[in-house]
């Protein structure tokens, strides 16, 4: 199988390359050598490779960035309109469409523990996460031969991550006596390298429509900083706040949780408890994170 992976330099889009391309060949344009957001472009590169699976993890993810009316036209262009360009063309080629949605699609408002199913209304609360509902639509609009996988709080070895932020923060406290961790969004810490496992076995069984796939279990954005400094024997104090009273732009949900039930239903979940995998890819990774960190500190000062 030949498989056309867009967004190769991402974090979830590196470990995918990496899990994919021991079974499967992988070709991987940079964005110069293909912008979905130029029609043109999507339909020439699908025409010299000829690929039976297209595998979008390229999207604007920064949420407060999406905030701002500067960037809307490309927030537009590369979450929504790049989905469509590739939908339409896999439908033109006969080449299945695989596309990364987001847990931001929902509102948040739902009593923890209850948890997000698949068939739930849409309700997003931010300009992300319109996006994001925004571009599953044009995805199903176009193409009939499609998964779309909505997965949340995203962590691996490259990339930007809530993991990386606050160890980061823990290694330059510049003198300050505890981080504001906030206590009341909760979620489930996923490891892109465990995704693109998921993501192979949904390749592998032949499966369509819509999967919710993230670890099991869940935790509060404090939960898991407390596990990661643990895990990484760094002696920090902790102090709890709440989402509303932490400055960002966009408004997030609070309640991240989805159950990945149609996975279960089809015999196909390999995600693993958020802790399990949290601690391997620690034990892995995590003195890479603290030296990138100490590394950042000394270059601003």
């Amino acid at each position: 199988m030949r498989i056309l992976l867009l967004g190769s330099k991402g974090m979830l889009g590196t470990d995918c390359q990496k899990v994919l391309g021991q079974e499967f060949e992988i070709i991987s344009p940079e964005k110069k050598e293909l912008d979905i957001i130029s029609w043109d472009r999507v339909i020439d590169k699908l025409h010299q490779t000829g690929p039976n699976l297209i595998l979008n993890c390229a999207a604007f993810t920064d949420v407060d960035g999406c905030e701002n009316h500067k960037d809307a036209y490309m927030v537009r262009k590369i979450n929504v309109e790049g989905p469509r360009n590739l939908a339409q063309a896999a439908a033109r080629f006969d080449s299945k469409m695989f596309h990364i949605s987001s847990d931001y699609v929902f509102s948040g408002q739902k009593s923890v523990p209850q948890p997000y199913f698949e068939d739930d209304i849409l309700e997003p609360i931010s300009a992300y996460g319109r996006s994001k509902m925004e571009s599953e639509i044009a995805v199903k609009d176009n193409t009939s031969a499609y998964v779309i996988i909505r997965t949340g709080w995203l962590y691996g070895s490259g990339g930007n991550s809530f993991i990386k932020s606050i160890v980061s923060a823990a290694l330059n406290q510049k003198g300050r006596k505890s981080l504001k961790v906030v206590e009341d969004q909760i979620g489930s810490p996923t490891w892109t390298y465990r995704l693109a496992h998921q993501i192979r076995e949904l390749i592998k069984a032949d499966a369509k429509g819509t999967f919710h796939a993230t670890s099991e279990g869940y935790c509060s954005r404090l939960e898991c900083a407390d596990f990661v400094f643990k895990e990484l024997n760094l002696k920090v104090s902790l102090h709890p706040c709440k989402l509303r009273d932490y400055p960002q732009k966009a408004r997030r949900p609070l309640n991240c949780i989805l159950e990945n039930r149609l996975l279960k239903k089809q015999g196909l979940n390999v995600m693993a408890d958020w802790k399990e995998d949290l601690s391997a890819f620690l034990d892995q990774y995590g003195d890479q994170l603290m030296k990138e960190a100490r590394a950042g500190a000394s270059g601003k000062s």
